[in-house]
């Protein structure tokens, strides 16, 4: 669909796409469209299909506080449940007639006779619109490390979150290099039906047991049909994650070192053999880097048919992987289980705004207000943006408190006026976080996606999801360059 003319353009249909386009709805405004680049709605949870895909958040507390779902089957929802509950939230709202699938916004300007953005698919459609809001994942760009000989490699080879379901992974020699969020849960999962299962490991994590389960009858019929009960979970949840294990991460706090003995315990008790738990013993400090909750993890590396190996990797061969010390692992398949590259924020799209502001100078010093504007792109709302990462609890409760900020401002303008944060206010804003963060379990010494090579973070967020609710609550319009009509 070539040149339309839009109040609001929504790029991206995940958890924050849909929930602007819910919530704008809800004010009256039904002129926009959400543009979604692949062919299906719920974004991260579309695009990471790998066996046993799940949620680290527990489902009561990773659903919508619109749109509570009483029918998680598990405390802890897998990929495919949270895809079909972002599909029925679409479904409830009416808004699947708004989406425009298979349509990839590369580009952005801003015109500042008009006061609109032009926008620019990759299949040349051009988008005229009055207000952005970027909803892209955050952890979406694969990170495939720069292995001497990769290319050889004659067997199929893929990302965990661009996996290959056409790859039959029965009786075959497999291969994970990365031993992190993705692989913890892979492996368990493929564990009993290959050949063979070698993960490379660079750095040992904290684990913590994920004590997941399936839901009773009693539990089902309580969450359907009394309300209540569901909110008071959720509410329990909230108050667990946002109060006891946010303390976890503060360096040195009594909840910090209660739960690095829980995690120290749990691996004492899982693995006995005491190479293996060295190997697999972090030597770091407890929340530097993303805590990994499994139940089964420890568990697979006590079948015959399982390695762990921490001798690094020489190089990629055409029938395996070459070791530090000279070992070659044969392998049919080779799994990339390495991550995104989660400091580089829209490494595929160029956004020019005013004043010679454009993406790739930001992307250079990633810095917003409150993780939702930026200086220099006026009208344009970045969901989850810089320094909104958490390591305690829900994304989807920073994304709601993020919705209320946006409606406030979009309903407040008048026709033909814009709004654009002041430099001062972002960077008075960014310099109070930074000092904030100096203090924090991140900025300690282990080498993480959370921060740059420098040891500035642009990721994370400091205080609790309270917090951040209450300083969205409202719009402080002394922030903002708001343009007459």
């Amino acid at each position: 669909m070539a040149n339309q003319q839009l109040e609001v353009a929504i790029i991206g249909a995940g958890f924050a796409g849909v929930g602007a386009a819910v919530k704008l709805h809800e004010v009256g405004i039904s002129d926009f469209a959400i543009f979604e680049k692949t062919d299906g709605i719920s974004g991260t949870w579309h695009d990471n299909t790998y066996p046993g895909a799940a949620c680290d958040v527990p489902s009561h507390l990773y659903c919508y506080s619109f749109a509570p779902n009483p029918n998680w089957s598990r405390v802890y929802s897998p990929q495919g449940e949270i895809k079909t509950y972002v599909e029925s939230v679409v479904e409830k709202f009416g808004i699947k007639p708004s989406i425009q699938f298979n349509t990839e916004i590369v580009s952005a300007s801003f015109n500042t006779k008009t006061k609109l953005w032009k926008l620019k698919s990759a299949n040349g459609d051009e988008i005229i619109a009055r207000f952005v809001v970027w909803s892209v994942a955050f952890l979406g760009n694969p990170q495939i490390p720069e292995f001497a000989g990769l290319d050889s490699f004659k067997g199929p080879m893929f990302h965990s979150a661009r996996w290959d379901h056409s790859v039959d992974l029965h009786d075959k020699n497999v291969v994970i290099i990365g031993s992190a969020a993705s692989a913890l849960q892979i492996g368990p999962t493929i564990a009993p039906q290959v050949k063979s299962l070698t993960m490379f490991q660079r750095t040992a994590s904290f684990v913590m047991p994920r004590k997941d389960r399936k839901y009773s009858k009693l539990e089902k019929w309580l969450f359907r049909n009394l309300p209540g009960w569901n909110w008071l979970l959720r509410f329990r949840l909230f108050t667990t994650h946002d109060q006891f294990v946010f303390r976890a991460m503060r360096p040195g706090s009594w909840v910090n070192k209660l739960m690095h003995k829980r995690s120290t315990d749990y691996l004492k008790d899982k693995i006995k053999d005491p190479d293996l738990r060295r190997k697999l013993t972090a030597n770091f400090e407890f929340g530097c880097k993303r805590l990994l909750i499994s139940d089964d993890f420890y568990g697979m590396f006590c079948r015959d048919n399982v390695q762990l190996n921490t001798d690094g990797i020489s190089k990629i061969t055409p029938t395996g992987v070459k070791t530090g010390t000279g070992e070659l692992v044969k392998a049919d398949v080779l799994i990339m289980a390495t991550g995104f590259t989660a400091t580089e924020f829209m490494p595929h799209i160029e956004i020019t705004g005013i004043n010679g502001a454009n993406l790739s100078k930001w992307r250079k010093d990633l810095r917003a207000l409150k993780g939702l504007m930026v200086d220099g792109f006026p009208n344009s709302f970045f969901m989850l943006g810089p320094n909104t990462g958490l390591g305690h609890s829900s994304m989807i409760l920073m994304i709601e408190s993020q919705l209320k900020y946006l409606i406030e401002a979009i309903t407040s303008l008048k026709s033909g006026q814009t709004i654009v944060p002041k430099p001062e206010a972002v960077a008075t804003y960014n310099v109070q976080i930074q000092s904030e963060l100096v203090d924090s379990i991140w900025a300690t010494s282990c080498v993480s996606w959370y921060k740059r090579d420098d040891g500035f973070i642009p990721t994370m967020w400091p205080r609790s999801t309270g917090a951040y609710d209450k300083m969205m609550a409202a719009v402080d319009w002394s922030e903002l360059d708001v343009s007459e009509p």
